[in-house]
């Protein structure tokens, strides 16, 4: 959630900074053919909140640093890419920018819960994170556990990592990779996982790793990376290699645009729904777009 950040747009670059207002941060990702359509402006979206359109007072494309938590949902499925973490990080630090940011988080098992490790906090220096990745990021023991837990718990753990942190205009991103199975998932994690997303306001990108199972419960549906994409409007990447996944998700992330409107009046804690389409005109220049974006917000302050 980017409501604390405040700055309105004068002429093409220039930005003032103001603290009367409020903005809502959507995160967008328009394709086409499964190509990523990078030459929309402003006037190429409509935006809706509750239903009643927004005037966008700033856009953006590709200017965003990058704040990226690659979070290992460890299995017995994911064990390979677990093996090669150290591949697989060093390859999203080659793929970020110098302004970017990484932090490196694993599902873990406790007698009694499960619950996310942070194996590397972000940095922005890339050669010290290289070193340490190097050394090991995942631990041996980790490697070995492939009693799995639900990957949307690893999940609301890195929302609340989010939440502590300073948004200071970044975008935010975990970037999971999961066979994305399990059993059902329930409706109380599930509801305050999206919810922490949207508070946080970071995108879920799934790495999904090739899996022959699947899992058959009795009870609520499983609730993973794909669910968690489509509430927040990431994206989801089925793969047998996880380097070229993370490789080619952080690249899609890159060509997401930024859209900020004043943020309306509600209720403190209060879930407001987003709505994001192109223009009629855009439309008919790609008639076949797709887009993702995040389904709601939720207002801040306490209710």
């Amino acid at each position: 959630m980017s409501h604390l950040l405040f700055f309105l747009l004068l002429g093409q670059d220039q930005l003032t900074f103001h603290t009367d207002l409020s903005l809502v941060h959507v995160d967008v990702q328009v394709s086409q053919d499964r190509q990523p359509v990078e030459n929309l402006g402003k006037e190429s979206f409509r935006v809706t909140d509750g239903g009643r359109p927004q005037n966008i007072v700033y856009f953006s494309h590709q200017q965003q640093p990058l704040d990226v938590v690659l979070f290992f949902d460890v299995s017995a499925e994911t064990r390979p890419a677990i093996e090669r973490g150290a591949e697989v990080a060093h390859t999203a630090l080659s793929d970020l920018g110098p302004a970017d940011r990484l932090a490196v988080m694993a599902s873990g098992r406790t007698q009694d819960h499960c619950r996310p490790r942070l194996m590397s906090d972000f940095m922005g220096d890339f050669e010290r994170a290289g070193r340490d990745i190097a050394i090991q990021v995942i631990p041996p023991e980790l490697r070995a556990q492939i009693r799995a837990c639900q990957v949307l718990s690893g999940i609301a753990g890195v929302a609340q990592y989010f939440l502590q942190k300073p948004n200071g205009n970044r975008r935010r991103a975990v970037l999971v990779i999961t066979d994305d199975q399990g059993a059902g998932t329930a409706a109380a994690l599930v509801r305050n996982t999206v919810r922490d997303l949207w508070k946080a306001d970071a995108v879920v990108l799934g790495v999904l790793v090739h899996s022959g199972n699947s899992v058959l419960a009795i009870g609520p549906p499983h609730r993973g990376a794909r669910y968690a994409a489509d509430q927040t409007g990431g994206d989801t990447l089925t793969t047998g290699d996880a380097v070229d996944g993370v490789r080619e998700m952080i690249h899609r992330l890159r060509l997401r645009y930024s859209i900020y409107y004043a943020l309306p009046q509600g209720r403190p804690g209060e879930e407001r729904k987003i709505g994001v389409k192109l223009t009629p005109a855009a439309s008919k220049q790609y008639p076949r777009a797709t887009i993702r974006a995040r389904t709601a917000y939720v207002v801040p302050g306490n209710p």
